[in-house]
Order: structure tokens, then sequence, then C-alpha cells
């Protein structure tokens, strides 16, 4: 028997399957959505080091367009040979990269771990203080308040405190070993990252040359040319959000060193290392910062913890208000509600990467609709500006029609 196909129903036939397919994978996905991220993570580790060269080489990039564009006007470098420029400059941006990360370590690194060193000290004079406490209470305490009986209990939730204490330790001695190799993996990881990311950069122009190619061969070009500007708009939005605001954070964690170093506050360069870590998270990041901080200073002084905070808060309004805007300006070009928004979405979803990454991503997606929209009112000849459609819309109907 012979067939007739017709090319309509054939094709919303087709359309139906997709459709109906689509919905059933969403059904899964979201039944058993940690399922679903265990087989997403498992899939992706294998190309994990190549990610990252992706991620080291996007940030490194400007650093290589602004040591070739210092070299070009060095007399006779015109004249050396392509691959010998991009080498050189390649080399040059590793160089003050590593150069720049060992001088930090070398000033940062010692002093924190000083600190940490010092606070375990006032922790285990803490300790110690509260025990003697203890001990002379329980035995100044009269036996007509407190029979010896329950003194005896009082020592016996010690003691197991204390062996609960050292079975865990014991515990986690193996876990310390995973720790250990999850370490020597993170470096082979990195050196395979550093690695892609210097063959990324050396023949970035052939890369990109060949994804162009590969792209106008296997689809539409209206296709390609879109996803060509969105992944432009991506880019510059991308670049000058991560790029501001990891420069904006090394200047918070400078004047908050300065200002804690002014007012003689403990434990200086732990605190200011995690007040400048944490302000590249968007909006939530002085916040984040200032609790382990006001911890830290609060152990030693609570008065000087309360003036922490104070000081936080100043600098968090300096930085929101004059350092922020000078550094990034409207390159987002979201509100501070749409900005709250994508961080606790993305963060929920992705974590603290999701945060970080989740105010640029939004404002992608937020400039794309926005663009999408004035192009349809644009085809209605109806107005772009919002506030021609503040007033309420005139829901009545003209009885003619």
């Amino acid at each position: 028997m012979k067939i007739d196909w017709n090319r309509k129903y054939t094709t919303i036939a087709i359309y139906a399957f997709l459709v109906a397919a689509a919905s059933i994978v969403f059904y899964l996905i979201l039944s058993d959505i940690k399922a679903f991220g265990s087989f997403v993570s498992d899939l992706v580790s294998p190309v994990l080091p190549i990610i990252y060269g992706f991620v080291v080489a996007y940030l490194l990039n400007p650093i290589m367009v602004a040591i070739e564009k210092g070299l070009y006007k060095v007399r006779g470098y015109d004249k050396i040979k392509p691959a010998s420029r991009r080498a050189l400059s390649m080399l040059l941006t590793y160089f003050a990269t590593i150069t720049v990360l060992i001088i930090m370590m070398l000033i940062v690194v010692p002093k924190v771990l000083v600190n940490i060193t010092n606070l375990y000290t006032q922790l285990q004079s803490y300790v110690s203080f509260v025990e003697n406490s203890i001990t002379y209470l329980l035995e100044h305490i009269p036996p007509e308040l407190l029979s010896r009986e329950y003194v005896d209990q009082i020592t016996d939730y010690a003691g197991n405190g204390i062996q609960n204490l050292i079975n865990w330790m014991a515990v986690s001695a193996p876990r310390l070993l995973g720790l250990v190799w999850n370490f020597s993996s993170g470096i082979i990881t990195a050196f395979v990252a550093v690695i892609v990311s210097i063959y990324l950069l050396f023949a970035k122009e052939r890369f990109l040359a060949q994804l162009r190619k590969t792209m106008f061969a296997f689809f539409p070009d209206r296709s390609v040319r879109r996803a060509a500007y969105i992944v432009g708009k991506a880019h510059g939005m991308f670049g000058g959000f991560i790029t501001g605001k990891i420069i904006d954070s090394i200047i918070i964690g400078l004047l908050c060193f300065a200002g804690l170093s002014v007012m003689n506050m403990p434990n200086v360069v732990l605190v200011s290392f995690i007040v400048g870590v944490t302000n590249v998270l968007p909006y939530f990041g002085p916040f984040v910062g200032a609790v382990p901080g006001f911890i830290l200073i609060a152990i030693v002084s609570p008065v000087q913890g309360l003036i922490f905070l104070l000081f936080i808060l100043v600098l968090q309004q300096i930085d929101g208000n004059i350092i922020g805007p000078m550094i990034l300006g409207d390159s987002i070009g979201l509100s501070a509600f749409w900005v709250v928004f994508a961080i606790l979405f993305f963060g929920g979803v992705f974590g603290i990467l999701g945060m970080f990454i989740g105010v640029p991503t939004f404002g992608v997606i937020y400039a794309l609709i926005k663009e999408e929209a004035a192009d349809r009112l644009k085809e209605k000849n109806l107005s772009v500006a919002t506030s021609d459609y503040i007033e309420p819309i005139d829901t009545t109907v003209d009885e003619e029609q």
C-alpha cells in the first residue's frame, strides 16, 4: 500500500512528537534533578581542563592585547614575524601574570598564615579560660545547690565530648588524604588548563575563523550573524564586568587594609583579604565578607568588631556610589531589583559561581529581550518609551466594532 505523505500534516506530526519528547525529558529531569546534575557532572568532568583553559585564555586575552598594542610602538617590532610577535606577547603576558601572583602570595600568604596562627592561639586561650572557669565553678558551688551526681554527669558529658572530638579527628584522617589527592589532581588540571590556554591564545584568530566557517557551512546566514551579534554583546558585557569587578575588589581590599591598619584592628591582613575576595560577588559581597571579618575581630575585641561593621557599611557605600560606578559604569544596564533577582536566582541554581556570573548573564538576556521588544513595537508603529505606558490600558471596546 502506498502512503500519501502530506507535507503539512507530516510537519505538524514531527513538531508534536518533538514537543512531547521534550516534555517527557523535562519531566524526567525535574523528577530527579540530583541524578541529572550528577549525569551532567560526569559528562563535563573529562573536559574540565579544556573549560578551565578557555576561562584562563579569556581572562588573559585583554592583558595580551594591551601588551601587543604597547609592543607595536617599539621600533622594529612590526618587522618581526607574526608567530614570533605572538609568542613574545604571550611570554610577557604569562610572565607578568605569574609575577603578580607570586608577589601577592609572598606578601599576603605569610601574613595570613600569621593571623591564622594567632587566631588559633587566641582560641586555645579562650578554651582554656572556659575550662578553668567551669572547673572553678564546679569546685566552689555548694553541694546543696549542685549535687555531686550532677557534677559527675557534667564531667562525663565533657569527657564524652572530648572523646567524640578525638573520634571525629580519627575519622577525618582519611578525608585529609582525599583532600591531598584532590589538591594533586587540581594541580594537574591547572597545568593542563594553562597548556590549553597557551594553544588558544596563540592561535585564537585561526580558531575563531574555523568556528565561523563551520557555522556558515551548517546554519543559515541570518542565524549565524544573529549568534555572532549575541556573542559579541555577551563578550562586551562579561569582559567589562569581570575586569571591572576584579579591579574594584582589589581597590576595596586595599582600602579595607588601610582603614583597619589606621584603627589598629586585629587580624588586619586576613580580614582585608576576605573582604577583597568576597567583594567580587555583586551586591551581597561586602556583607558576606563582613560576617567572618566581624567574628575574627570580635574574638579579640567585641567593641572593635562593632566598629568594623560600621566601617564596612561606610566602605560599601563608597564602593556602591563612587568606586563601582566609576570603574564599571553602566556596563550591565540593570536596575537594583534585577541585580538582586539575578544573584538570588543564579546563585540558588549554580552556587557561588552563579552569584558571580548571574548578573552579566541576566544582563545579556535583559538587553536582548529589550531590543526584541523595541523592534516589535516599531513594527506596530507603537512608542518604545516606557513612560508612554504608565497609564492603565484602555479596555473599552468600540461599540461599532
